[in-house]
């Protein structure tokens, strides 16, 4: 039987995150990935990832875009990134702990991304967008230990650390039918005194394993309850899916 599970991943306003949300339009659903700073590990030399160089540029296409001008907080600049997921490989990493439910999926189960995000312009009651914003259709799933081609250390974060963890995972999704979400697809509300994935959703989607569809950075995120019914939804929403970070 299937496995499905929902992550929220990019930065958000928690000190160790970044202290900082990714824009995204509601009219239009076009958002930019900015994934979570990393300050406790070091990279692999040539392997670092940085703000300037990758999101700096995703901001400015995104406000040409959409006619606004979102600019990097200066706290992020020069500051590096943990990018993960990395859509540009289909890769997501984690440690053995919080990773634990990952520990047992297998080929074509589904690990779903989420994200807060900061819309351009004012929408009703809700402060963010929570939405979401990629798709790993499982390929395999890998222990860093087990990875012995050097080669491929640059495709997730977690490898790219220095020193990496041995026991931490990567999964790696399956060409064509993963990646980036071109338009974020909101599943949130505000309800009962925090953000929640709406109640038709929720009833469509066949339920979560978290109370009243709580949505949270979390160390045991939450899986669904009928993984069919929610890919059904998901292949109905018609997403576009691209194999990069950005735009």
């Amino acid at each position: 039987m299937r496995k499905a599970i929902l992550i929220r991943v990019g930065i958000d306003q928690s000190k160790d995150s970044g202290r900082w949300n990714g824009p995204s339009n509601p009219e239009n659903g076009d958002f930019v990935y900015v994934p979570i700073q990393q300050t406790k590990t070091d990279n692999i030399p040539g392997m670092e990832k940085y703000y300037t160089d990758r999101v700096v540029p995703a901001l400015q296409n995104f406000s040409e875009r959409n006619g606004c001008n979102v600019i990097l907080p200066e706290h992020l600049m020069d500051k590096r990134m943990h990018l993960d997921p990395d859509f540009d490989y289909l890769t997501y990493g984690d440690t053995a702990t919080r990773g634990k439910k990952l520990s047992g999926f297998k080929e074509s189960d589904l690990v779903v991304f989420f994200a807060g995000l900061r819309p351009i312009k004012p929408i009703a009651y809700d402060k963010l967008i929570y939405a979401l914003i990629g798709i790993l259709v499982v390929q395999e799933l890998v222990r860093v230990k087990d990875i012995a081609d050097h080669k491929r250390f640059d495709e997730n974060a977690h490898t790219r650390n220095s020193p990496a963890n041995s026991t931490d995972l990567v999964v790696r999704g399956k060409q064509n039918i993963s990646g980036r979400l071109k338009r974020c697809i909101p599943i949130g509300e505000y309800r009962s005194k925090a953000y929640r994935v709406t109640l038709p959703l929720l009833e469509e989607w066949g339920g979560l394993s978290v109370n009243d569809g709580y949505l949270q950075r979390s160390a045991n995120p939450p899986m669904f309850n009928d993984p069919d019914s929610f890919f059904n939804w998901f292949q109905k929403q018609n997403p576009q899916l691209v194999q990069a970070n950005n735009s």
